[in-house]
């Protein structure tokens, strides 16, 4: 078969790789979905042309393929019926022994009673719970949650998988009700039959009040996805997507057809049966009202897909970007030109650091592309923080080997070379501890000093120590903890303990904050009444001379303004 305009279905493949990466790399933030869409529907119109250059071929084609398939259709139909008929029949009436006919008749009765009762006990206490949710978790997408709301959050969502997960016992206890008899035991097989349901209802109810909730806020969507919170809690994408998994409708509404059938032989209590009918009420009037529940769960869960089949060529081009550097001549500041520096540079300052020619510039915006944060040794430590109150007559030292043994023993090392490992700081291997000589081994470095107390700094630490040896995140997100990069580190450090002016902004859907806005926060910071930070240090780098000098307050306060471009350098 000869194809006629070929060049057309290679353009309809690119547009569609175009919208695969403007919905990965979400560019156009918050409408990346909408743009990805309109770029899809347009790879079409080359396919439709091709199409109609071919359609005299393709119709030959299709005639010959209709008289083949026409005689078996109705096999087919049948075919379909039946394999629905048995997924049905799979979903409702799953093949596994009961404890129910074990029971006797008045146990049964009596058990049943008592689990309606805890239903609707559960019921009462998550509407209370939902509730209070709705003040805790008030969220916006551009905010960045301190660390007392994110414990807040964390034990909402916690204290809901728990009663949701009670609600799973209950359903499971009576989802093999059909094997009491009808015939036999017709009131019986139907209270059992309610008292599931009425389980499943209330749970179902639940989760859509959730998600109304939290839905379209992608911050607290991300926290309740995180792995810290979803290892020991389900993820909230996966309750999310419970609410339209076909098991789950084909249950919701075969089981509301089937109350309709044995309500008359229903012996609970007319209030508990006019608390399942509010509810079931709700639930489908919900379900009205949220019918983009439909459509976005299948657009998360592709998402959710193509993002993990995505991840690992983003993390591979980052790891790769890291390690490649297009000048082969030292960086400017070397151990000699820090050893001078070395004693001024305090426990808590915060390093800001650039090395021209490396790949990684090229995706973080402005000028200066890392920060780490100062520690300083052991035996330094010790001197800097002896007798703060909240040590309680204990060394420094001992305190952190007490609460973090691993980070006592790196900070106990010393470095290939030598030298004291004294800065924590998140680079590519994850959150490590490295000797400020390899950490400002590079052509820029800024040191800012928090103007904070020395318990406050000792806190910040601990918070960063916390963190050592968490992975980075090539996912570069700064609402989840999982995960870290530099910038991240410093600002969770400091977060608790103190109000900096470090505010992280959106950036493609993700919330972050460039070293680069780090150093504008500071310099817009000097001009108010108290300023939060002390100019320590700028070792200014020069491409044209190769040397490094020592810059002023104000060279460093414009720094953040110069271009990003090494060739742009000066």
């Amino acid at each position: 078969m000869k194809i006629k305009n070929k060049r057309f279905i290679p353009l309809s493949l690119l547009l569609v790789a175009v919208a695969f990466v403007i919905l990965m790399m979400r560019v156009g933030y918050p409408r990346h979905r909408l743009i990805a869409l309109a770029v899809y529907l347009l790879s079409w119109i080359p396919l439709v042309i091709s199409y109609r250059a071919n359609r005299q071929t393709l119709r030959e084609k299709k005639a010959r393929l209709k008289r083949v398939v026409h005689p078996y259709i109705p096999h087919i139909a049948v075919g379909v019926i039946l394999l629905l008929v048995a997924y049905v029949a799979h979903v409702l009436t799953p093949v596994e022994s009961s404890t129910l006919i074990e029971m006797g008749d008045e146990e049964l009765r009596e058990e049943v009673m008592a689990d309606t009762g805890r239903c609707s006990a559960l019921n009462l206490f998550l509407s209370e719970l939902i509730d209070g949710a709705g003040k805790d978790m008030v969220l916006v997408d551009d905010e960045m949650p301190g660390v007392e709301q994110r414990r807040k959050i964390e034990k909402r969502w916690c204290g809901l998988v728990m009663d949701f997960f009670e609600f799973d016992m209950l359903k499971k206890k009576y989802i093999n009700f059909y094997q009491i008899d009808y015939v036999t035991k017709p009131e019986l097989h139907a209270d059992a039959f309610f008292a599931g349901f009425f389980a499943f209802v209330s749970q179902y109810n639940a989760c859509l009040r959730f998600v109304e909730l939290v839905d379209n806020n992608d911050s607290l969507e991300k926290i309740l996805n995180e792995g810290v919170v979803a290892n020991s809690c389900n993820s909230y994408f996966e309750l999310k997507q419970y609410l339209t998994h076909p098991d789950e409708l084909v249950r919701l509404n075969a089981g509301s057809a089937y109350y309709e059938l044995v309500k008359k032989d229903i012996t609970l209590s007319p209030e508990v049966i006019d608390e399942f009918e509010g509810l079931r009420k709700e639930v489908y009037g919900r379900l009205a009202k949220g019918v983009e529940l439909f459509v976005d769960n299948p657009l998360d869960a592709l998402e959710s897909r193509m993002f993990k089949a995505w991840f690992p060529v983003q993390k591979s081009v980052m790891v790769q970007m890291s390690c490649t550097r297009t000048a082969k001549r030292p960086y400017f500041i070397g151990p000699e030109d820090i050893a001078e520096w070395k004693g001024k540079i305090e426990p808590g300052d915060i390093m800001l650091e650039r090395r021209n020619w490396h790949m990684t510039n090229v995706g973080i915006p402005g000028f200066w592309p890392h920060v780490a944060l100062f520690v300083g040794s052991l035996k330094r430590i010790d001197v800097w923080f002896d007798g703060l109150d909240m040590l309680a007559g204990v060394k420094p030292s001992q305190f952190i080997k007490a609460l973090y043994p691993r980070v006592y023993v790196a900070l106990s090392q010393t470095d290939e070379d030598g030298f004291a490992r004294n800065v924590i700081e998140a680079l590519r291997p994850g959150v490590v501890i490295r000797s400020l000589e390899q950490s400002t081994n590079a052509d820029y470095l800024g040191v800012i000093r928090p103007n904070l107390t020395k318990e406050q700094k000792f806190e910040a630490l601990l918070a960063a120590f916390a963190n050592f040896g968490k992975p980075y995140d090539y996912n570069l997100d700064f609402t989840t903890d999982n995960e870290l990069v530099c910038s991240e580190l410093v600002f969770k450090a400091y977060e608790s303990v103190a109000n900096l002016p470090f505010k992280p902004v959106m950036l493609s859907g993700r919330l972050v904050l460039p070293p680069n806005q780090m150093v504008a926060s500071f310099d817009a910071s000097l001009d108010t009444e108290k300023p939060p930070f002390s100019f320590v240090l700028f070792l200014d780098g020069d491409e044209k001379t190769g040397d490094v000098g020592v810059s002023d307050l104000e060279s460093f306060r414009k720094s953040w303004e110069r271009p990003k471009w090494d060739i742009m350098q000066k």
